[in-house]
């Protein structure tokens, strides 16, 4: 076995290391492959923005419009996790890879069912998205590329998200960079016409990101195949398990819905600053994709808290869980205190990397200097709700999501932009009051114990 292959089957051991350590180890290397996922979005937008603020702006919309479609598939991809983390804890190897392999088939045909509605309902995109038209044309090109990796993208998660139900959060974070670094050095040969290439602008930075999802999707699924990452998926005499999949799709679809609210939440949101102009829309664009980079933190120890709860159910130990959700709660404020500061002294830096126009700078300064306030809640929040679906209360976490986002915080942003003179701001002071009342009513069913006798 090669240093590498060795390096790539390395896994926490959820069920036995100490709380702090085992958290930590798990975590890092999953915020690090969000966070180089992430990096997708700011290899396009580095090299789209020297197309102008209107082609920024695109790509943040088309962004919410992509993970609107992730969710509606991606659901399956988590529950098949939540089922695999239980079976794992319960030493059902056999079954845990089983869920793993069905779930992928399911997930790869819904995929691709949806891509193909997407490609007939692309001229409407912008109309529902209301996009200015200077934004709507970059954003309907764009989004003509980006939809060929979709599958791919999905399979990538799949995968990844099985492989981490086991504790290896080490060999997705190798994939996504291996990806990146395709992306990255693909995109301006696309954007620009580079040599012998043709100049597709923004297209070419669509293009390019499907280029490197394909490439994770060969890496992925020859490795996994092979076993050679500690997880083997096996469609030898492959039959699709009806009784199985609808197993997973209860678990997951709750996850989709719940997911679903996050992006119809920021949809909505964008509609809201999109009503304002370009320069908020791109300044929104932007603040946002500097609260997702901190977020990738919360959203690994998140996912770690959700296999620690599945796994420690799965094998008895109760009490694990709780002393996982207390250590996470602890880290993390460490962490948002020290990112809120970062951000509110020197995210303008950020911005000005991006554009130089004065009205959105001013504008993403201004949400990001209110966003910081934001962080802790919502951390917490995404804590208590992770604890609730890693014990299998997919649809009790997913009302906790949907209603504070959809019923508390959007329409908290829009009184607060429609019915005072704040504008901008009310949208801002809406989105982190939001996360509050969020962090508050996850606690509190969290700490009802209702979740606890959730059949997986």
């Amino acid at each position: 076995m090669s240093a590498a292959s060795a390096f790539a089957k390395q896994s926490v051991d959820l069920l036995n290391d100490p709380i702090d350590q085992s958290l930590r180890r798990y975590s890092v290397p999953l915020a690090l492959s969000f966070v180089v996922n992430m990096v997708y979005s700011f290899v396009d937008r580095y090299f789209v923005s020297r197309l102008g603020d209107a082609a920024t702006a695109a790509i943040g919309a088309t962004d919410q419009v992509m993970f609107l479609l992730f969710t509606l598939v991606s659901g399956i991809a988590v529950g098949a996790g939540i089922i695999v983390s239980r079976r794992f804890g319960e030493g059902d190897n056999q079954g845990a890879m089983r869920v793993g392999t069905q779930s992928l088939v399911g997930m790869g045909i819904m995929a691709a069912l949806v891509t193909a509605g997407m490609y007939f309902a692309l001229p409407q995109v912008p109309v529902i998205m209301r996009m200015k038209p200077e934004v709507a044309a970059f954003s309907t090109e764009y989004l003509s590329t980006l939809l060929i990796g979709f599958t791919f993208q999905l399979s990538n998660f799949h995968m990844f998200t099985i492989s981490r139900s086991t504790g290896n959060t080490m060999f997705p974070t190798i994939v996504l960079i291996t990806t990146v670094i395709v992306n990255a050095v693909v995109a301006p040969f696309l954007i620009f016409g580079i040599g012998p290439f043709p100049e597709m602008g923004i297209a070419g930075a669509g293009l390019a990101t499907a280029i490197g999802q394909m490439t994770g999707t060969a890496i992925t699924l020859s490795s996994m195949l092979r076993g050679s990452t500690g997880v083997r998926l096996d469609f030898s005499k492959f039959r699709l398990d009806g009784a199985l999949l609808k197993r997973v799709a209860l678990q997951g679809f709750p996850a989709s819905v719940q997911m679903l609210s996050v992006s119809l939440t920021r949809a909505i949101i964008f509609m809201f600053v999109g009503a304002l102009g370009t320069s908020t829309t791109a300044a929104y664009t932007l603040g946002l994709s500097v609260d997702m980079l901190v977020m990738m933190t919360v959203f690994a120890v998140g996912i770690a808290i959700q296999t620690a709860t599945g796994q420690n159910l799965g094998a008895g130990k109760v009490d694990r869980v709780w002393l996982y959700y207390k250590s996470a709660c602890r880290q993390l404020t460490y962490l948002m205190l020290f990112f809120g500061v970062l951000v509110y002294a020197f995210g303008d830096d950020f911005i000005l990397l991006y554009t130089t126009t004065p009205d959105t700078v001013r504008e993403a300064t201004e949400y990001m200097r209110i966003s910081v306030f934001g962080y802790i809640f919502f951390a917490y929040g995404l804590m208590s709700v992770r604890v609730i679906s890693g014990a299998g209360a997919s649809i009790l976490s997913m009302t906790i999501t949907a209603g504070s986002l959809l019923l508390i915080q959007v329409p908290l942003a829009y009184m607060l932009s429609h019915w005072t003179s704040l504008e901008s701001f009310g949208i801002w002071i809406g989105i982190a009051t939001g996360y509050a009342i969020f962090s508050a009513i996850g606690y509190g069913v969290m700490r009802s114990d209702r979740w606890r006798t959730s059949k997986v």
